[in-house]
């Protein structure tokens, strides 16, 4: 998703600037501050709801809470591809955030009552190592993953079709599930290769968009847990 809007400066002065080491730095810094504060709520919201019975009993008898999150969460997505510049913007960009947080907290909450507590935290640790290893992969590799638009595009589709096929053979679930952690673990790359930037990469993130930035990294390790709790409770079960 981060492709969508990853750009390359075409002033000269502009891309000196965004290509100092220390401009960029202070950018990277900016964007994983942010994700950090943004995961963090969302586990506390999420451990809330697990252990408190009263809040669990809600979210299981109210499970529609996680369609509605769902879908502000893909409204504010389709804003990001055509309305990009209310991401550069303030206060929108930030009543936007806040908006897209908390849309998918409630999302995560809402799945994760479904499983044990303990379910739950092996997805946590599991997701977060491989967001760690995603990580490191995305700064050494030679290879440059932000001019793979078509690639990304034909898996997300191909990922949407198993999910609809799932739904009526139910069988096909782990493989969905499956080319899921892989999509959202290319999307990681993506947007983490775009965050470092550099002229070894075809895109990257302009400094302006430090919140939009944040917004696609969060989502997609959101999604990435997601998928990982599924996967985690199928093989469990």
């Amino acid at each position: 998703m981060s492709f969508l809007s990853g750009n390359r400066r075409s002033s000269r002065d502009e891309e000196m600037l965004f290509d100092d080491p220390y401009t960029r730095r202070i950018f990277i810094s900016k964007v994983l501050m942010i994700v950090a504060i943004n995961l963090l709520f969302t586990v506390l919201v999420m451990t809330f709801c697990i252990f408190h019975s009263g809040a669990r009993h809600f979210l299981i008898r109210h499970w529609y809470i996680g369609l509605i999150g769902t879908a502000v969460i893909f409204i504010i997505s389709i804003i990001m591809c055509f309305c990009i510049g209310l991401f550069r913007k303030s206060p929108y960009k930030y009543i936007l955030l806040v908006i897209y947080v908390i849309a998918h907290a409630a999302l995560v909450a809402c799945c994760a009552v479904r499983y044990y507590p303990k379910l739950v935290f092996i997805a946590v640790a599991v997701c977060a190592g491989i967001v760690i290893l995603l990580g490191l992969f995305a700064r050494f590799a030679p290879c440059d993953f932000t001019g793979c638009c078509i690639f990304l595009f034909v898996l997300s589709i191909v990922v949407l079709i198993m999910g609809i096929l799932s739904l009526f053979f139910p069988i096909l679930r782990i493989v969905y599930v499956a080319l899921g952690v892989l999509l959202f673990s290319v999307y990681i790359v993506v947007d983490l290769q775009m965050l470092i930037g550099g002229k070894t990469h075809k895109n990257q993130f302009d400094e302006s968009d430090f919140i939009l930035a944040a917004m696609f990294l969060y989502s997609d390790i959101i999604f990435l847990f997601i998928f990982l709790l599924e996967l985690i409770g199928l093989i469990d079960s």
